[in-house]
């Protein structure tokens, strides 16, 4: 049972990786081909590093096919365009209010997915078949226009094949053509070299090696047998022949032989078991030569056939996989004029000569046994030259399959305590954010904790998030990618949720060394700090700007660190379009809302101490700075132990 189960969780991780390796593939291929985003993002490869959105599409990714995933990651960049958000909401809603229609779109997902292996095929370098194709083009450099004809690629699959079967056919007589050449060599001065009779020797030899009569040898009783009988019964005689003469034994002419006949044996008559064994040893060297012969000959027969058979197929998958985008596209079209955009206007990819030869029945309909191989082979080739013709229409098949997939994420939560919502975009002179019960889609579902966060909307724009090291203060600090995900997905993990349109997302999580420009952790820190307040510094009054910061300044002593952070504190106070959120476990910048309390706020997140030393991470964040961490010694102490003790157990 165990290794039943052992063996469940081996296929199942074969196929994720399976499954991830086919998605990096088609995201290769997508991104082959420059896609003009509708508007710009409004955050760098940093942020969307640090956020972990890889990670958050693989949670989150709900796509039919591998090309999906690239949607979901186009989608994902945030954008400030209000139509474009929008039109987004429109697209997500038509899907969510009309299932059948969804059903259908995803039904015809599948079969673009069921030939996706071969679609991504085409872009491998190192693609086996591909390379296994090649054997039936024209080589020669003078020759290289045939490979555009398919009767001449069709002459040279026959001459391949014909050459095979040559080949097979010599294996099947190539015994004989031996036996011929040897009796011409050992035997009588007239004996003649005969290729048709040595074929037809050939044929009967692997009978003649098993027969137990005697072919080439008289009758023992009216003759004595010698050495030249010896040779013609092991050159080319039967297992009969071979068995008489060792049984017999036969005469040997010692003078002619030299002086290799001082070492012949006087007596060269063996018993019935070893005459039976010397005579099988032969039939046996025979079996195996002459089987591995036909084995290998007919190995290369079958496999010119199964790469015939494979590229056909590829080309027919190719053909299939066109046909139903171009259905999807008319029923987009027909059915969801919200996604036309979005799908692309590819009507002048129909006119391709490439879409036209491949939308003919020669390719669409199921071949039978005597398909053209120099259509296949002339229709492999110009798919191999002109595959970025394709990409356009997978492009808009990922766009579509994201879109199903943000539909789809937002059925599944409808009826759960967590679930996510459309937010409402609003108005104001100042940038504001209010989420309610909202929670980070990062964790398993089962973890997830809901909270409140707001800023600006009346509330301080600016916040500082206070607490011990490892108490939850990053895991809150990411859950503000719900804005990230308002402005890209139009979907976001909450209750309720309401904000203005932010023009840009900047974050400062997990600074460290830069050692391309030999920075050490504290010197990093500090520049990072510095472009964060040129960022502030520059923004307009008209934009919003959203500030993620955890433990600014790290690499340094704590009270410098607390020091600089409140001084970052005081020099962006005076800029109302920027909404900042900074985590530190010092305490003095927690002075920034006693004595600025309509700009910055203190939030700490909640730990419960269940007994002495023991300590629960609710992940819940709370009005007021964390005190307790800064003025009680004892419980500072029992709280560091544990969560060292905690952190010591996992690693």
């Amino acid at each position: 049972m165990i290794i039943v189960f052992l063996l469940m969780i081996f296929i199942s991780f074969q196929t994720v990786l399976s499954d991830q390796s086919s998605s990096k593939g088609a995201e290769r291929i997508l991104d082959s081909v420059e896609y003009v985003m509708p508007a710009p993002s409004i955050i760098g490869k940093h942020e969307w590093e640090e956020l972990q959105l890889d990670r958050l599409i693989t949670i989150l990714d709900r796509t039919t096919t591998s090309f999906g995933r690239w949607g979901l990651v186009q989608l994902l960049h945030p954008i400030a365009d209000q139509q474009e958000l929008m039109r987004r909401k429109q697209i997500i809603t038509f899907l969510i209010e009309h299932e059948k229609e969804m059903r259908v779109f995803q039904e015809h997902l599948k079969q673009v997915r069921n030939v996706e292996k071969s679609l991504i095929a085409y872009w491998d370098k190192y693609d086996q078949l591909n390379d296994s194709g090649k054997q039936f083009y024209y080589k020669a450099f003078f020759l290289k226009d045939l490979n555009k004809n398919s009767l001449a690629l069709n002459v040279s699959t026959v001459m391949e094949m014909f050459s095979a079967w040559k080949y097979f056919l010599g294996a099947l007589a190539l015994g004989g053509i031996a036996g011929e050449y040897r009796q011409w060599l050992y035997g009588d001065k007239d004996a003649t070299f005969n290729v048709k009779r040595g074929i037809e020797s050939g044929l009967k030899m692997p009978i003649r090696q098993h027969s137990p009569y005697r072919f080439e040898l008289e009758d023992p009783k009216s003759t004595e047998y010698s050495y030249k009988d010896y040779l013609k019964a092991f050159s080319y005689g039967s297992w009969g022949d071979r068995y008489a003469i060792l049984r017999k034994g036969y005469a040997i002419d010692k003078e002619k032989l030299g002086i290799l006949g001082f070492f012949s044996p006087q007596d060269t008559s063996s018993n019935p078991i070893t005459a039976f064994i010397m005579a099988t040893i032969p039939t046996l060297f025979f079996d195996y030569q002459w089987g591995n012969s036909i084995v290998s000959t007919g190995d290369r027969i079958i496999s010119m056939n199964s790469i015939l058979n494979g590229l056909q197929k590829r080309v027919a998958d190719i053909a299939h996989g066109v046909q139903e985008i171009k259905k999807l596209r008319a029923m987009v079209i027909e059915q969801a004029p919200e996604l036309a955009d979005y799908f692309g206007d590819n009507s002048e990819i129909d006119e391709e000569d490439l879409i036209k030869t491949l939308l003919t029945p020669r390719f669409l309909n199921k071949p039978g046994l005597f398909y053209s191989r120099g259509h296949v082979l002339t229709m492999h080739q110009d798919i191999l030259k002109n595959k970025k013709t394709l990409i356009p229409l997978l492009q808009s098949v990922a766009l579509l399959d994201a879109f199903c997939s943000i539909a789809q994420l937002y059925k599944e939560f409808e009826d759960k305590d967590i679930r996510f919502v459309f937010p409402e975009f609003v108005q104001s002179k100042t940038p504001c954010i209010e989420y309610h019960s909202v929670w980070l889609p990062l964790l398993p579902v089962q973890k997830a904790v809901a909270n409140d966060l707001m800023l600006g909307c009346g509330n301080p724009g600016k916040i500082v998030i206070t607490g011990p090291n490892g108490g939850g203060k990053s895991t809150i600090l990411k859950t503000f990618i719900a804005p990230l995900l308002a402005q890209s997905w139009g979907i976001v993990p909450a209750k309720g949720a309401r904000q203005t349109i932010l023009s840009e997302i900047r974050t400062n999580i997990a600074s460290g060394e830069d050692l391309e420009r030999e920075l050490s952790r504290g010197t990093a820190g500090m520049k990072i700090m510095d472009e964060l307040l040129q960022d502030i510094q520059k923004s307009n009054d008209q934009q919003g700007l959203l500030m993620l910061i955890d433990e600014p300044y790290s690499g340094m002593v704590d009270a410098e660190a607390a020091k600089r952070i409140y001084q970052f504190g005081e020099k962006i106070a005076s800029y109302s379009q920027a909404l900042v959120v900074m985590a530190t476990h010092t305490q003095k910048p927690i002075e920034l809302a006693m004595e600025m309390p309509n700009i910055f706020a203190n939030y700490q997140v909640k730990i419960n101490e269940t007994r002495l030393g023991v300590f629960e991470l609710l992940f819940k964040l709370e009005p007021g700075a964390a005190l307790w961490w800064f003025n009680d010694e004892d419980k500072r102490g029992r709280f560091v132990d544990w969560i060292h003790l905690k952190i010591h157990s996992k690693g």
